[in-house]
């Protein structure tokens, strides 16, 4: 392996927040610390979102240019989406499942969130087939989301108008995500991939999806659908496979862990190819050995410094 390349990005991987669920709640800025202490959220939304909380649900606030001017409210919700294995595994994901819910008004958001999670289709909910690209520019929590988050928000809004992808991709403001020193960061949805330390060599290779991906690379933080350790794996297996990587589908699980070393397990289904199967060692949060194991006539085996 390459380690120059990979401890290009080493400081950021394994920085995404693992959860099944994310809510992002549409809100006017300026936000409090905590996000959802603030006047824009009515107590009886805090009410139905405390529970789910306690359940590993993340819940973020949201804003784009046009939050302070109408009443009207939206929901995104996403949740884990993801197909049984042959491999005997468990899931392979290929990112979220998104939902958009419009209410008329802030105090109509309590009823219509308690209703997704009851099966209620009382309000207006919809299949989001956007990708949403969150920067967080909370600088109530941390400056330097307010120093560096917000002109990157404003920069992304212009790279995106600038591409032509205003119908496909949806910049919005997000209350802080983790991992503040890593400013300009940002969530891209349904991926749920997290990225940091972003300039406008890596958003445009965000956008584009296509051509060198090492900007990318660079400011790679991890998926949220992987518990942390499995992020330091699948950032190397990124590496290997490029964009073929944010196309297929994952399952990964931890297979043995002590104080200071964790063996993991990525199975990568590439589009209309055979599972392949990786096992790996990780060192104080560092990738020591790689091996391929599947399908067997391409086994190999890599040490790494």
């Amino acid at each position: 392996m390459d380690t120059a390349a990979f401890a290009s990005s080493e400081l950021l991987t394994g920085t995404a927040v693992p959860a099944d669920t994310f809510i992002l709640l549409e809100t006017p800025t300026p936000w409090d610390k905590p996000a959802l202490l603030s006047a824009g959220v009515p107590e009886s939304l805090r009410q139905v979102i405390r529970p789910l909380l306690r359940s590993g649900v993340r819940v973020h606030l949201i804003a784009d240019g046009q939050t302070p001017h109408r009443d009207r409210r939206r929901i995104l919700i996403f949740q884990r989406s993801s197909q049984r294995s042959d491999s005997g595994l468990g899931q392979l994901a290929g990112g979220y499942r998104s939902w958009e819910i419009q209410v008329d008004s802030p105090a109509d958001m309590a009823s219509a969130l308690d209703g997704f999670f009851r099966g209620s289709r009382g309000h207006s909910q919809t299949l989001s087939g956007q990708r949403h690209l969150m920067v967080c520019t909370h600088a109530s929590h941390n400056e330097c989301c307010g120093l560096y988050g917000y002109p990157f928000y404003q920069d992304t809004i212009l790279a995106i108008q600038q591409l032509g992808l205003t119908r496909q991709v949806q910049p919005w403001q997000i209350s802080h995500i983790g991992g503040h020193r890593f400013a300009p960061t940002l969530i891209d949805f349904p991926q749920g991939r997290y990225y940091g330390n972003l300039d406008r060599a890596s958003l445009l290779c965000l956008l584009k999806q296509q051509g060198p991906i090492e900007p990318l690379l660079a400011t790679y933080r991890g998926w949220s659908l992987l518990p942390k350790p499995l992020q330091i794996l699948e950032t190397e297996l990124l590496r290997q496979h490029r964009w073929d990587w944010l196309r297929g589908r994952v399952a990964g699980r931890i297979l043995k862990q002590t104080t200071s070393r964790v063996w993991v397990e990525i199975w990568f289904e590439p589009p209309g190819e055979p599972l392949l199967r990786y096992t790996a060692e990780i060192q104080d949060n560092r990738l020591c050995r790689l091996e391929l194991a599947a399908p067997a006539s391409l086994l190999i085996h890599r040490k790494t410094g």
